[in-house]
């Protein structure tokens, strides 16, 4: 669970004794039980929020001993994320009712009465919800719901079809906890280094942009590219640079947030995808990227490495390759002021044209490398 039993501690303070012991319990049983870990559910909420156009959505389960408590899994596009709806009740709104009576429905919202879907994180009202109940066998029953700011841009019976859809899917990860691991792995991830590969990251940026153009959020991408991993090859042997690969992808995976994206783009270089980020908050999370990276030994503690990131905020208008050839210039220009740092790319002229990248008020410029065909995924200049 995301949730750590302090916070929930802290969030309990001001509720009564016997309602706090009962709700953190409920928390320990869902915890303790053979669910499936959040990434696994939070990758179903994220994507049906995506493929129905919502502002935000949650998954949660009700508590094995208890009819009036139900567990937030998992929530996506809340201003807090779950942390902010840990638990619910059947008398809490729309969530609660599909809970407890086990019904699918599209309807309206009234935002002002019904917060059980949280608070968007683009600061839109919700005006509008569906969901579904999912019911695993052997396990307690959930609910799966999305909430709308401008109403639903599909109609309510393919909304509804979908919703239904992700809720069985939501059930079967309820029921045999990794089962998704498996389906994922085999279509869309890299075989080396369990990151998303280079077609399905271009994917996952395509559908982000998308996705922004339409909700006006934030979106921030990162080129990550390891110094020295040449030299990893060279001295010890490209099976030990496969494992160093391997062990730098479990590293960024784990640095990154429920929601944000990593694939491999080609030889070393690592793209990030932060949704719901500013160029700010983007290289706050590079920084630590980089840090967990330098911190971390390699092939049985000989070998260390640091890394270069390029960082860059969407625009509206700015295409995916726009927007990767922004973090890639960003990203050279960190490589040749000598490796081991972030720099943050911001669009001065056109798309295409040079770009200047800045780091604690340092500026430098140069030409835009864009990605050739004949370079292939894995074609890359070289930076070591």
């Amino acid at each position: 669970m995301s949730t750590s039993r302090h916070q929930l501690e802290s969030r309990l303070k001001r509720r009564g004794t016997r309602a706090r012991r009962r709700l953190l319990e409920a928390i320990d049983d869902v915890a303790d039980s053979d669910m499936p870990p959040v990434g696994e559910v939070g990758l179903i909420v994220r994507d049906l929020a995506r493929r129905v156009h919502a502002e935000t959505a949650l998954l949660a389960v009700q508590d094995q001993d208890s009819e009036n408590v139900g567990v937030v899994l998992a929530a996506w596009g809340d201003l807090s994320g779950s942390d902010g709806l840990p638990f619910l009740s059947p008398a809490d709104g729309f969530v609660g009712r599909v809970l407890s009576s086990g019904h699918a429905a599209v309807e309206p919202l009234d935002p002002d009465q019904d917060r059980s879907l949280g608070i968007a994180v683009s600061g839109a009202r919700l005006t509008w919800t569906a969901g579904a109940a999912v019911t695993p066998p052997g396990r307690p029953p959930g609910a799966l719901c999305v909430g709308f700011s401008d109403g639903p841009t599909l109609d309510p019976p393919t909304i509804l079809w979908l919703v239904e859809s992700y809720a069985r899917l939501a059930a079967l990860c309820l029921h045999e906890a990794g089962m998704l691991d498996g389906l994922v792995a085999s279509a869309h991830v890299d075989g080396l280094t369990g990151c998303l590969d280079y077609a399905a990251i271009r994917s996952e940026l395509d559908r982000e942009i998308g996705r922004c153009t339409r909700h006006r959020r934030a979106l921030s991408c990162c080129f990550i590219d390891l110094d020295g991993f040449k030299r990893v090859n060279d001295r010890h042997g490209h099976p030990s640079g496969n494992s160093v690969l391997a062990e730098i992808a479990a590293v960024l995976r784990e640095g990154v947030r429920i929601g944000d994206s990593v694939g491999r783009y080609g030889g070393d270089e690592f793209v990030a995808i932060l949704p719901d980020t500013d160029q700010a908050g983007a290289y706050m999370l590079a920084e630590r990227l980089r840090s967990m990276i330098s911190a971390t030994t390699l092939i049985d503690d000989r070998v260390r490495l640091d890394a270069s990131v390029g960082v860059a905020l969407w625009r509206p208008g700015t295409t995916t390759d726009e927007l990767l050839a922004e973090a890639d210039q960003a990203l050279l220009q960190a490589k040749r002021a000598g490796g081991g740092i972030v720099l943050t790319a911001s669009r001065t002229t056109r798309a295409g044209w040079p770009l200047s990248s800045t780091r604690d008020g340092c500026r430098a410029t140069g030409p835009i490398r864009p990605r050739f065909a004949s370079e292939g995924p894995a074609g890359t200049v070289p930076r070591n």
